[in-house]
């Protein structure tokens, strides 16, 4: 019935969809990995970055990005080239095996649509080197009638179970890098963080011993006050005292009758007065 394909054909478009979709997932990690790379490679959240910065990083993640792309794109078209390619060939073989099918039997009514049953080699269209192959040729290499190039894809050897070995192994090393790369990432973090709680360490001691030493000046400067209070409340209270009042009047009074005496020595014996005031300038 037109419109309609074979229950083979239908696991066969399932088949192919089951692929391109794994890649489709593949390439949006492998994009998203690039602006993850450039978060935690050129920024960081304790750093004030310039508009210049900016522009370079985000030109380098436009690079990474196109490039990435591209590639997945080439690829794709080189797959679905030899998908094509293969589709293509199979037909062709179909359809020459049916019409040699009817010219042996001689039946004008058989339906050779029952023997088509065309399969795809999804493990073919992941071969490096088929698709290397189809990226270095042309269209009319590919079109032509005597297409070496095509001829020598068709030549390389079959190796599906390798190519499956090699894209399984393929798969295991990127996860491996995968797993490398984050517990790196979780290596550095752990870095950071222990360097930054050794410094908070360091300034919570170090303000620890700044506190101390600031209680111990300020009891200094305190018992220093005291200190100097108690000395002049004892001087005070000495200057106070019966003995240090008696004493203060004694000399008082001593010195008064001192200049008494000098008064009337020069009164009375100014030679002898002259004398003395010579003595005391001496003595003085």
């Amino acid at each position: 019935m037109p419109g309609r394909v074979s229950q083979h054909h239908q696991e066969e478009l399932s088949k192919f969809l089951k692929f391109f979709r794994s890649r489709l997932k593949s390439h949006l990690e492998n994009v998203e990995a690039d602006f993850e790379d450039t978060r935690s490679d050129r920024f960081s959240s304790e750093e004030v970055y310039s508009q210049k910065d900016i522009k370079e990083a985000i030109k380098s993640l436009c690079f990474a990005v196109k490039a990435n792309i591209r590639s997945e794109l080439q690829d794709t078209i080189n797959m679905m080239a030899l998908l094509l390619r293969q589709i293509f060939i199979e037909a062709e073989d179909s359809v020459r095996r049916a019409l040699q099918l009817w010219l042996r039997n001689d039946n004008l009514e058989l339906r050779y649509e029952q023997d088509l049953a065309l399969d795809l080699d999804i493990a073919m269209v992941e071969d490096k080197d088929l698709l290397e192959r189809v990226e270095q040729l042309s269209v009319s290499e590919w079109t032509s009638g005597d297409s070496s190039g095509a001829a020598q894809i068709g030549a390389l050897p079959k190796t599906t179970a390798k190519v499956k070995a090699d894209a399984e192994a393929k798969q295991k090393l990127e996860k491996q890098l995968q797993q490398e790369h984050q517990q790196h990432e979780d290596e550095i973090r752990a870095a950071r963080l222990t360097s930054k709680q050794e410094q908070e360490a360091l300034e919570a001691a170090h303000n620890k011993e700044l506190r101390k030493l600031q209680r111990k000046l300020e009891q200094a400067n305190e018992r220093v006050e005291e200190l100097e209070r108690q000395t002049e409340e004892a001087r005070q209270h000495i200057s106070q005292t019966s003995q240090f009042l008696s004493m203060k009047r004694m000399v008082t009074t001593k010195n008064q009758q001192l200049q008494d005496l000098r008064r009337r020595l020069q009164r009375y014996e100014p030679d002898y007065a002259e004398d003395d005031g010579e003595t005391k300038d001496a003595d003085e």
